[in-house]
Order: C-alpha cells, then sequence, then structure tokens
C-alpha cells in the first residue's frame, strides 16, 4: 500500500501504514522493532489498542519530512471502538476515497488505504459482505439495500487526536529502571549459565553415543507400532471438524490483504496447516516493493506472480463416527441442493501395496473426494459438521464474473 498524507483540523495524518498484531504482550518494544525489522521500516505507529496490542509500520524516504506525522487509521481507531466500517471522500482531492475497516478494536491489514474511487468500493465493498459490522459510513449518494447507512466525513468520525509516528528505536535509556536491573542480573545469570553449559556438554557427549544407540533399537519399533495405530484409527478422526475448520479460515479471510504494494490478490486456499495467497503484479507494482512489505513472498520466474505462504494451526477432536451406505451422501448432497451449491463426487481407490509388500487388509470403510463450489462466501455453512465421515481438505476463493467464487475440497468417509 502506497504511503499518503491528508491535511485534516491541522494534523498532517499519514495513510497506508503496514499494520500487524503483536503476540508478545510480556515484552511488545521487543517485537515491535522485530517486525519493524522484517517490514524494513524505521518508523512506528502504536495505538491504544489491547488485546493483542498493535503497530503500524512506514519509512522516512515514504514519509518525506516526519515532523508531527501521526495515523489516520490509529486515530479512527481510537476515537471509535468496536467493529465498523468506513468508506470517505479525501479532503481537497476530488478523485481520492479513503477506506477503513475496524473489526473487534482493530484495524484490519488490508484497509487503512487511499484510492481511486473503482480500486477503494472493490475492497470496500467485499469486506462489508462478511457483515458483523455496528455500523457502516459512506458519502453522500452511496447505498446499500439491507445496510443501514451514516454518512460522516473523516473530520467528523475524527474525535481524537491521532497517534503520532516515531523512530522506530529501543534504547536502554527507554526501560524503566527495575528493568535495567533485571537486565543486569539476567547478565551475570547467563554467564554462570555459559560455564554450567560447557560442563554439561562435555558430561552429554559421553552419553550421546549409548543414546543413538537405544534411538536406532527403538525406532524399529516405533514404527511399526505406529503403522498399526494408523490402521487401527479411521483417517476423519485426526481432521479438523466441518465447523472449527470453516469459522478458522473465516478469521484468516478477514484478513487477507487485497491489495500488497500494487500487487493485486488473485487467489486464496485456506488448509490446516497454512494459508496461501497468490497475487498479480500491477503496472504501477515493483518486486522491490512486495519484497519490503512481505519478505517472505515467492516470486516467479518471469517476475509477475508472487505466492504469500503463512503457516496456521488447526486442532482436531477425537473419536467421530461415520454412518453407513448412501445416508452421507444423500445428507451432503441435499443440503448442497438446498443452500445453491454445487457438489460433485468421487470414489477413491483403496489403498494399494508397496512393490514387494504384502497387500494391506481392505478398511472397514469407503472414501469420496467431494468437491463443493459456491458463488456466495461459504461462512455460515458449518452445519455440514452435523454429515458425518466428512471432513474438508481445504477451502478455496478465486476472482471470477460477478466476484470472487468459493470451492471446498473434501473427503467423505462411509462405513461398509
Amino acid at each position: 500500500m502506497a504511503i499518503r498524507i491528508i491535511n485534516i483540523g491541522g494534523q498532517r495524518l499519514v495513510t497506508g501504514l503496514y499494520w500487524q498484531n503483536l503476540s508478545d504482550t510480556a515484552h511488545p518494544r521487543r517485537e515491535i522493532v522485530q517486525a519493524g525489522r522484517e517490514a524494513d521500516a524505521d518508523m512506528v505507529c502504536v495505538p491504544t489498542i489491547k488485546n493483542p496490542i498493535q503497530a503500524g509500520y512506514a519509512s522516512r524516504a515514504e514519509l518525506g519530512s516526519v515532523n508531527g506525522a501521526r495515523s489516520l487509521a490509529g486515530g479512527l481507531a481510537e476515537s471509535h471502538t468496536g467493529s465498523w466500517l468506513g468508506l470517505f471522500k479525501v479532503p481537497d482531492d476530488s478523485d481520492q476515497y479513503y477506506y477503513i475497516a475496524i473489526q473487534n478494536d482493530h484495524i484490519l491489514a488490508s484497509s487503512d488505504v487511499v484510492g481511486d474511487l473503482d480500486e477503494i468500493r472493490t475492497n470496500f465493498e467485499q469486506t462489508l459482505s462478511f457483515g458483523g459490522w455496528q455500523y457502516v459510513t459512506v458519502p453522500e449518494g452511496f447505498n446499500y439495500p439491507g445496510v443501514t447507512v451514516t454518512h460522516l466525513t473523516l473530520a467528523e468520525m475524527l474525535t481524537k487526536r491521532a497517534p503520532k509516528l516515531k523512530p522506530l528505536e529501543f534504547k536502554l535509556k527507554d526501560l524503566p529502571t527495575r528493568k535495567i536491573l533485571y537486565g543486569v542480573g539476567a547478565a551475570a545469570f547467563l554467564t554462570l549459565a555459559a560455564v554450567a553449559y560447557s560442563w554439561w556438554q562435555q558430561e552429554e557427549e559421553k552419553k550421546r553415543q549409548e543414546e543413538i544407540r537405544r534411538v536406532l533399537r527403538d525406532q524399529e519399533h516405533a514404527r511399526k507400532a505406529a503403522l498399526d495405530k494408523a490402521l487401527a484409527a479411521p483417517p476423519w478422526n485426526s481432521a479438523v471438524p466441518v465447523e472449527r475448520f470453516l469459522e478458522s479460515c473465516v478469521n484468516q479471510w478477514r484478513r487477507v490483504r487485497y491489495s500488497v504494494g500494487g500487487w493485486q490478490l488473485t487467489g486464496w486456499n485456506c488448509e490446516s496447516h497454512q494459508i496461501i495467497a497468490s497475487y498479480d503484479k500491477s503496472s504501477m507494482a515493483s518486486a522491490l516493493q512486495l519484497m519490503r512489505y512481505v519478505p517472505g513472498a515467492s516470486l516467479s520466474g518471469d517476475g509477475r506472480k508472487a505466492v504469500i505462504v503463512t503457516p496456521i494451526k488447526m486442532a482436531a477432536t477425537g473419536s467421530r463416527p461415520a454412518v453407513r451406505g448412501i445416508t452421507a451422501k444423500a445428507a451432503l448432497m441435499d443440503y448442497a441442493e438446498s443452500h445453491v451449491l454445487t457438489a460433485a463426487f468421487q470414489a477413491l481407490p483403496p489403498p494399494q501395496a508397496l512393490p514387494g509388500a504384502e497387500a494391506p487388509p481392505p478398511p472397514p470403510w469407503t472414501v469420496e473426494k467431494v468437491s463443493i463450489e459456491s458463488a456466495y462466501p461459504v461462512f455460515g455453512l458449518g452445519k455440514m459438521a452435523h454429515v458425518p465421515g466428512f471432513v474438508i481438505k481445504s477451502l478455496s476463493s478465486n476472482p471470477g464474473n460477478g466476484g470472487w467464487k468459493w470451492q471446498i475440497e473434501g473427503e467423505l468417509y462411509v462405513a461398509k
């Protein structure tokens, strides 16, 4: 997102910050500095937002003069809490609009953007479709059926003085005296620990060879035990429940950034362990700008496409039964039809033996690949959890005619 400066009520307000939630509430300064370094930023704004703390980043080169620079999004988040959505006409600029989304007091990373109406309205309306907003404010002349809106300006919404952007520094003098004393004590402790560790290392080396021999003896037993356990446990019991899978993916989708440094989102895929977002380069964007905001992004050979992979975690639950015969498949087909979904089924072959190995016994279930497509967001389809034996492998979304198209890939296990 490009940095823009807006002047409102004598305040020099910055938009387009790179917003990030912090997880280390005990030592937030440390994480603030680390996240800034990863984003190649040297200016930061930390609004009075808690649980979690949130920080917005920028670089001096983008800001120009840093004197008196304040965050517009931070000021709006402090002025109005809760979950709300805003589309505003930029003062003194007839062609530019500003979009902000606040969810549970926090600034969504895909918002805090200034741009042309067509670009901004696309992001705004996509976020509006999620629902759950306490109120929505838009310029005069903008109305959305079924949505109650107000028509407030940025000056009217900004009821508190916006928080400043400050140099990204972490000096010892900034710490309270008690923390300094803790640091001195910790340094002494680490010195003693280093001596003790050297002695311990020597003792451990004597045990290492014996431990390796024991591990090698146990590996074969563990491998056989793991194989027996895998054959005995139905695979759907180790999968994430449908309702939890969809809820986790929804939470990740709400954080998606439709534009990163001029790169536009073209595809999104949610799995139980990772989020994969695909982006295409626009005419005004650059690979260097993308890597500044997302250092871990992977570029294609021609440098026009990029993929951002974000690790996540979803937990499975215990034993859940599968039903027999056509009952489960019919239940899933009826559910899809009643919710205007397109469902396709494909029988998968049973596990095959490795070359030269004895064929495994047939499992007491059959499995079918399930593909479900929808022209509407699938966030409310948690009732699919009541179809026994159905698990979701992935939820993906791609742009198409009339909006984003959604697809669920999963498997249906049916007891014999």
